[in-house]
């Protein structure tokens, strides 16, 4: 058996191995199904043409015809794996589909009658097999020619550039097969088989190799088969003609081949790169100790301190940044960068983009991926006039999916990212890991991408682990408190009540009329320390809410029923509740609590008159949905809006803090309270105010899922009504113009 039929055999092997692995994946694509076609349809060529130069064989006209009739498939089959793996339409290419088709029937026509032994047939097929896959070739030479970006031109070049070599050493080898002799024997099946793993690792990475990465795999490849032969070797060449030890040796090297390969693939990758590849194994090692080290951090300040110089320090990354979820407010917050500084932080609608790209599974989203699948779907859009692309009359899920990359690029670019990573904690996106190297255009390599996931998952379990342990601490200072508390409570009330029984027991007619005033004034202020103390009782006892489905409407309503004397004259009470609300899981006489504080908050703020605007609305969670397809969750909001004087910006930070008040003789823990017990029922509160606009606080609760009962016939309002109804879009007017004249004078 000469290299010739040796190296068809090893091409039939290889092909064959390579369409067994596409079609045992797990959700197998349609570029993964096609490829295993193409794999399957080299390998039965590759087999036939192994038993045609292989004397010995038999049924010589048979493996004849398959030969003939699995060439002539072979246009075919590339041409629609490449349609697909290159992400061209199939509509434009439904002419080239259908000449590839009505060519290889001819084909399988020629290898199923007699013509398979007329020279001059065989002969047009194999023509036909050169121009069909000159045609593949050219279309890869013009994806590559209207790629956007140099780092996809490059790799569309190194695969345009080993498909011709393949193509051309493979067709150098048929010519024996008609009487041409050429020396390089077997050169072409070896190609042959170094493209097809080629294809087959870039298809298993959803990303078209770099060389270095493609020559390292081959030489890890080769330096793993160079060892299993000489295990092989070493433990069956010697038996000679015995056929029990050859079958026992076998069965004894297979053992130490399964035991030692994968501590010995590892080792063998490990030595290449560390070879070849001295910087990318450098920074390989560089984020495995980066992330051997954030285990050791347990707050978040520390973690982006540790992890952002860990990658400044690879000299790999000149941006970075952390991004945490904001407990205030929904979107994701900056918490620390190097380099130039991004945006300080992402709003819900910005950072969908990316919460789509991870609820679909990418654990790492890279610019570079985004701008080759903009740069595919625009080649799909219709041309306007002046060959500009249109979107206009373009399928919509096109328009919408170039949206949706759109507002992914745009957002990487804020956060002046080029690979930015999710922090998932369980099924949430609690946070995003991104860096960039703007020194280079071509992105991170695959072992390289995979490390810095390894950091991101890392990070994001320290997160959570912070979370936890805050948690226990607030536990264990809140039980400490409430111990204290309890103590403070009784040393400092009897005291007082002592005072205040002996104030009242004295007689004011005994006291000097100018030093009657004293008296009150230590009454007074023995009621207000007392109050002090009873609200520190309420805020450091435990709360233990008795959570139902309760209407918050109702509640609102028997709120102010309750307040209806303590309203002054000068102040203006406006309910605008939505006609229907889902209910809450919540304890209605807490949430009572805070309504009766907010609203006497902005009576006490308004003390020469004013408005008081309370409204509610169902809203949507904007974060609340993490996987594709989830169902987004309802928010139940309640906003009381004054028109005092509203809180200053050096204060609005410090508003839920115990004892941080801004009255003269407040307690400043009203607020803190409030937190306190919204949170209990799994909700939000913030303040939203501007100095001399008034003060707003919203509620957000989540809302239970309740279907929305069918809405009947409304009766005609009367006059009154109909006042209050236009009072209140007067109002909204005016609140909205405010806002805009506020972005404005911000902006």
């Amino acid at each position: 058996m000469d290299i010739r039929t040796q190296a068809t055999l090893l091409a039939a092997i290889v092909t064959l191995a390579l369409a067994a692995a596409a079609l045992l994946r797990d959700n197998r694509s349609r570029v993964f199904t096609l490829f295993a076609l193409f794999s399957a349809d080299l390998f039965l060529f590759s087999l036939a043409l192994f038993f045609l130069r292989w004397k010995q064989s038999f049924g010589m006209v048979w493996w004849e015809r398959l030969a003939v009739g699995t060439g002539a498939l072979i246009p075919a089959a590339a041409l629609a794996f490449f349609l697909e793996f290159l992400g061209v339409a199939r509509r434009p290419a439904r002419r080239a589909r259908n000449t590839m088709l009505a060519g290889s029937l001819s084909g399988i026509v020629v290898a199923l009658t007699p013509l398979v032994h007329v020279k001059a047939a065989k002969l047009l097929v194999a023509a036909y097999v050169l121009g069909g896959l000159a045609a593949v070739l050219s279309t890869l030479w013009g994806k590559r020619h209207g790629s956007q970006t140099r780092v996809e031109r490059a790799r569309l070049q190194y695969l345009f550039v080993g498909a011709l070599v393949a193509v051309v050493l493979s067709t150098l080898d048929m010519l024996p097969l008609f009487g041409v002799p050429y020396p390089p024997e077997g050169l072409g099946s070896i190609v042959l088989t170094v493209f097809m793993f080629f294809l087959s690792q870039t298809l298993q990475r959803h990303r078209l190799l770099d060389l270095h990465e493609f020559l390292g795999k081959i030489v890890v490849v080769t330096a793993l088969g160079l060892v299993l032969v000489a295990i092989y070797g070493g433990l069956v060449s010697w038996v000679g003609d015995r056929p029990e030890l050859f079958y026992f040796n076998t069965v004894v090297a297979s053992f130490v081949i399964l035991s030692l390969f994968d501590p010995m693939r590892d080792k063998v990758e490990e030595w290449v790169v560390a070879t070849l590849f001295h910087e990318r194994y450098e920074l390989v090692r560089r984020l495995e100790d980066l992330r051997e080290r954030t285990g050791k951090v347990i707050e978040p300040a520390g973690l982006a301190a540790v992890v952002l110089d860990g990658l400044v320090e690879t000299r790999r990354v000149t941006h970075c940044s952390l991004w945490l979820l904001a407990d205030d407010r929904p979107g994701y917050r900056l918490l620390d960068y190097r380099g130039p500084p991004p945006a300080p932080f992402l709003e819900p609608a910005t950072a969908r983009a990316l919460l789509g790209a991870s609820s679909s599974g990418q654990k790492a989203i890279l610019a570079e991926n985004i701008d080759r699948r903009v740069s595919e779907l625009r080649a799909l859009l219709p041309t306007g006039p002046g060959d500009h692309v249109s979107r206009r009359g373009a399928p919509a899920a096109i328009a919408e999916e170039l949206k949706r990359l759109g507002d992914a690029r745009a957002v990487m670019g804020t956060m002046r990212a080029g690979i930015t990573m999710p922090l998932l904690a369980g099924d949430r996106v609690v946070g995003f890991l991104a860096c960039w190297d703007e020194r280079v255009q071509e992105a991170f390599a695959s072992d390289e991408i995979a490390a810095l996931i390894e950091v991101a998952d890392r990070c994001a379990l320290v997160i959570e682990n912070s979370k936890l342990y805050q948690q226990m601490k607030e536990r264990d200072r809140l039980a400490a408190l409430g111990e204290m508390s309890a103590g403070l409570a009784h040393e400092i009330r009897n005291p007082l009540a002592a005072i205040k029984a002996a104030i009242q027991y004295l007689d004011p007619r005994k006291v000097p009329e100018d030093d009657r005033e004293f008296f009150e004034i230590v009454v007074e202020e023995v009621n207000r320390l007392n109050g002090v103390v009873s609200q520190f009782l309420d805020y450091s006892r435990p709360l233990k809410p008795s959570l139902a489905p309760t209407q918050v409407n109702e509640v609102l309503e028997k709120t102010f029923k309750l307040l209806q004397a303590e309203v002054p004259e000068a102040v203006r009470l406006d309910l605008d509740l939505a006609e229907w609300l889902p209910r809450v899981q919540a304890d209605a006489e807490q949430l009572k609590q805070v309504f009766l504080n907010l609203a006497l908050n902005a009576f006490q703020a308004m003390p020469r008159g004013g408005r008081l605007t309370v409204s509610t609305r169902l809203a949507r969670d904007e974060l609340a949905f993490w996987r594709e397809g989830a169902r987004r969750a309802d928010l139940v909001e309640i906003r009381f809006r004054d028109t005092g004087p509203g809180i200053p910006d050096d204060a609005r930070e410090s508003i839920f803090v115990p004892f941080y008040t801004t009255k003269e003789k407040g307690t400043g823990l009203g607020l803190a309270i409030c937190q306190r017990i919204v949170k209990a029922q799994q909700g939000t509160i913030v303040v939203r105010s501007a100095a001399g606009e008034g003060a707003e606080f919203l509620i957000s609760l989540p809302g239970i899922h309740e279907e929305r009962p069918a809405e009947a016939p409304r009766p005609p309002l009367d006059d009154e009504e109909k006042a209050r109804a236009r009072e209140r879009r007067r109002a909204r007017a005016e609140a909205r113009l405010r806002g805009r004249k506020r972005r404005k004078k911000h902006a």
